[in-house]
C-alpha cells in the first residue's frame, strides 16, 4: 500500500508510543558506548621531523671527478633498513623508556616490532627524508622522534664512513695482488726474450724481406743458369770440326762478295776515266790482295781436307782457341750459377724455417704481452681509483662527503591525531538517532500488523465505521506516565553525561589511563 506522508508520520508515531521504551534504552545505550568509545580509545599523538640529506657544499665541485658522492637517494630508500637494525631499535626503547628489564627475549622482540610499525618514514622530496613516530604518549612520541633523526644521522655517517674504509682496504689489497701478477708478467717477459733471439720486433718483417730477396736472387739465377747452359751449348758446337770448315768457307765467301763489289766500282769508274786514274789503279791493287788472300784461303781449305790432321790443324786455328777459352769462361760461370743456386736454396729454406719459429716466438711474445699490458692497464688504473678511495675516505671521516642537516626538528605534540572525544560524541547522537528510526520503518514494512484505518479501505476495500483508541484504566495512566518521565529522565541524563564529560576534557581533568603498546 502507498502511503502518504502525513500517513507514515502518523504511523511511525503510533508505533513510537508502543515501542518507546525500547527506542529510548536503545538510543541510550548506543550514545554511552560511543561516548564511552570516545573516552576510552587510545590517544595517537604523533612527531616527526624532516632531515635534508646531500645539500651542496664547498668541497663537492673541488673535488668532482676525484672523490665518490654517494647517491641522496640511496639514503631514502634505506632509511627504513637503517631504523629497522636492533641496535637503533635497542636505543629507542631506552629513550622510551620501556622496562625492557622485566620482559622476556620474545617480549622485547615484539615491542621492538611494534614500535617499528608504529614509525613512518617518507621522502618528501629530492633530497627530504620525513620520519615520523605516532604513540599514546605526547612526551615519548617527541623523544622517540628526535631520537631517530639523530640516529639515523649517526647510523648513516658511520656506514659511509665503513663503507669508504672497506672500498679503500679491497681496492688496496686489489693493489698488492696485481703489482705480484705484473712483476711476474714483466719476468716472464724478460726471460723468455732473452733466451729467445728471434723474439725482438720487427723480425718477423726482416725474415719476410730476407725470404723475398732469396726468391728474387733464385729466379734471377735460375735465369742466368740457363742462359749460360744455352751459350755452353752453342760454343760446343761451334768447336767442332764441321763448325770449323764452316767457318772457313763462309770467310771465302766474304772474300769474293768483297771482291765482286770492288769490280762493280772500277767499272763504274772506268766508264769515265782510264785505267791509268789513280783510284782505278787503287781499286785494282785491292782486287788483286783479294784474289790472293781468296787463293790462299782455298789452298789452306784444301790441305785441310787432304791427308793433313784436322784437328791438329783446327787447334792451330785463332778462332779455335778463342772458343775454347769463351767456353772454359761460360762452363765456370754456370759451376758459380750452380753453387750460388744451391746457397740460395740453402739459405731460403733456412729463412723459412726462421720464420717458422720467428711466427711462434711471436705469437708467444704476444700472448706475454698481452698479459703484461693488462696487468698493467688494470693496475694502473687501480692505483687512480685507490687515490680516489683514499680521498673519498678521508671526506668521509671529517664529515664532508655527504650533509646531514635537520630541516624541520621534532616537536612536542599537543594534540592527538585521529578521531576524538568530540567525533565520537556527535557520532553516537546521530547513531542514537537513526538506529531507532531505521528499526521503526524496517518494523512498519516487515510487520503486517494493521496501524491506519486508511489500510482497511484500501487494502480490503471495506468502510471503516469508526475508530476506537485505546482505552486504559486509570492505574494504567498512571504507569504509562511514569514510564514515561522515566525514560524523558534518562534521555535527559544522557545529554546531561555528554555535557559533563565534555566539560572535564575541556578542564583538562578527564584523566583516563591511556592504553600502552609496552
Amino acid at each position: 500500500m502507498q502511503l502518504t506522508l502525513e500517513q507514515w508520520i502518523h504511523g511511525l508515531l503510533s508505533e513510537f508510543r508502543r515501542q518507546r521504551v525500547k527506542l529510548v534504552l536503545m538510543f541510550t545505550a548506543t550514545a554511552l558506548v560511543m561516548l564511552a568509545i570516545g573516552i576510552y580509545v587510545p590517544k595517537r599523538y604523533e612527531s616527526s621531523t624532516t632531515i635534508l640529506i646531500g645539500e651542496k657544499n664547498i668541497i663537492e665541485p673541488l673535488m668532482e671527478g676525484r672523490a665518490v658522492q654517494t647517491d641522496v637517494r640511496s639514503y631514502g630508500r634505506n632509511a627504513r633498513e637503517i631504523l629497522r637494525s636492533r641496535r637503533v631499535l635497542k636505543d629507542i626503547l631506552k629513550i622510551g623508556e620501556w622496562d625492557v628489564d622485566r620482559m622476556s627475549p620474545i617480549q622485547v622482540e615484539a615491542l621492538m616490532e611494534e614500535v617499528f610499525e608504529r614509525t613512518r618514514v617518507q621522502s618528501v622530496g629530492a633530497n627530504l627524508l620525513k620520519i615520523s613516530y605516532a604513540d599514546s604518549n605526547a612526551e615519548r612520541a617527541f623523544k622517540v622522534a628526535h631520537r631517530y633523526a639523530e640516529l639515523f644521522i649517526r647510523e648513516s655517517t658511520e656506514t659511509k664512513r665503513n663503507e669508504s674504509r672497506e672500498a679503500f682496504e679491497f681496492i688496496q689489497n686489489q693493489v698488492k695482488q696485481y703489482h705480484e701478477k705484473l712483476l711476474e708478467a714483466e719476468k716472464r717477459l724478460k726471460e723468455f726474450r732473452s733466451s729467445s733471439a728471434d723474439a725482438r720486433p720487427g723480425s718477423q718483417a726482416d725474415v719476410d724481406n730476407r725470404i723475398s730477396q732469396l726468391r728474387q736472387q733464385n729466379s734471377e739465377t735460375r735465369l742466368r743458369l740457363s742462359e749460360e747452359l744455352e751459350r755452353e751449348k752453342s760454343l760446343v758446337g761451334q768447336l767442332s770440326g764441321e763448325a770449323v770448315f764452316s767457318a772457313q768457307l763462309g770467310k771465302e765467301e766474304q772474300i769474293r762478295d768483297r771482291i765482286a763489289e770492288l769490280q762493280n766500282q772500277r767499272d763504274n769508274l772506268l766508264l769515265n776515266y782510264y785505267e791509268t786514274h789513280p783510284d782505278v789503279v787503287s781499286l785494282t791493287h785491292q782486287i788483286m790482295e783479294l784474289e790472293d788472300s781468296l787463293q790462299h784461303e782455298i789452298e789452306q781449305r784444301e790441305s785441310m781436307s787432304g791427308n793433313v790432321d784436322k784437328e791438329k790443324v783446327v787447334q792451330r786455328s785463332p778462332l779455335y782457341q778463342e772458343l775454347r777459352r769463351q767456353l772454359a769462361a761460360t762452363r765456370t760461370q754456370i759451376a758459380t750459377l750452380r753453387t750460388r743456386l744451391r746457397l740460395t736454396d740453402q739459405s731460403l729454406s733456412e729463412e723459412l724455417d726462421r720464420s717458422a719459429r720467428v711466427a711462434n716466438s711471436e705469437a708467444q711474445l704476444a700472448e706475454l704481452t698481452r698479459d703484461y699490458e693488462v696487468n698493467r692497464n688494470i693496475y694502473q688504473d687501480l692505483l687512480r681509483r685507490r687515490e680516489n678511495a683514499r680521498v673519498s675516505m678521508e671526506l668521509d671521516m671529517k664529515g664532508q662527503s655527504i650533509a646531514f642537516s635537520i630541516r624541520e626538528p621534532a616537536s612536542m605534540p599537543l594534540k592527538p591525531k585521529g578521531l576524538g572525544l568530540l567525533h565520537f560524541a556527535v557520532a553516537g547522537i546521530m547513531l542514537g538517532v537513526a538506529l531507532p528510526m531505521g528499526y521503526l520503518v524496517f518494523l512498519m514494512q516487515v510487520n503486517p500488523k494493521v496501524r491506519l484505518p486508511a489500510t482497511i479501505r484500501q487494502d480490503l476495500g471495506l468502510r471503516v465505521l469508526a475508530s476506537i483508541p485505546p482505552l486504559y484504566t486509570p492505574s494504567r495512566r498512571v504507569f504509562n506516565r511514569v514510564v514515561t518521565l522515566i525514560l524523558v529522565m534518562i534521555i535527559v541524563a544522557v545529554f546531561l553525561t555528554y555535557g559533563y564529560v565534555g566539560y572535564l576534557r575541556y578542564m583538562q581533568k578527564l584523566a583516563v589511563p591511556p592504553l600502552d603498546i609496552s
